[in-house]
């Protein structure tokens, strides 16, 4: 008998959800314009497949967390979060280039300056003694 709750106990099943659900939330505002440009399309398709595999991976380390609790997992669900972050930066950039500022720095920067941040959390978690 099928149970939508076993849809999110495998893995793989759980990967399809994540990355289907952002490709149909993702296509007409950012896919569709670009369609018919194939290499901006594929440097898009990139950033969104980043997207997918960042958003599963802080579901998958926030299931851990929520079993084992401690503070490595903590942060590595934070840091994969925050990656999530970059990668929506830098496809505002790739899609829409030149258009975003935040203050002074442009999309890309921005995104860039969170993947530093990004690189940081996984270290405090690496180099964490618990």
């Amino acid at each position: 008998m099928f149970r939508p709750q076993t849809l999110f106990e495998t893995k793989s099943a759980l990967l399809s959800i994540i990355i289907f659900s952002l490709i149909a939330a993702l296509s007409i505002p950012v896919i569709l314009p670009h369609l018919f440009q194939n290499f901006e399309l594929f440097h898009i398709l990139l950033h969104i497949s980043g997207i997918g595999f960042a958003s599963f991976l802080t579901v998958v380390a926030a299931m851990a967390y929520h079993k084992i609790k401690t503070r490595r997992l903590f942060f590595t669900t934070i840091a994969f979060g925050t990656f999530i972050l970059s990668e929506i930066f830098s496809l505002v950039d790739a899609a829409w280039q030149s258009k975003y500022y935040f203050w002074a720095f442009s999309s890309d920067e921005v995104g860039h300056l969170i993947m530093f941040c990004t690189l940081l959390i996984f270290a405090l978690s690496v180099f964490r003694r618990d």
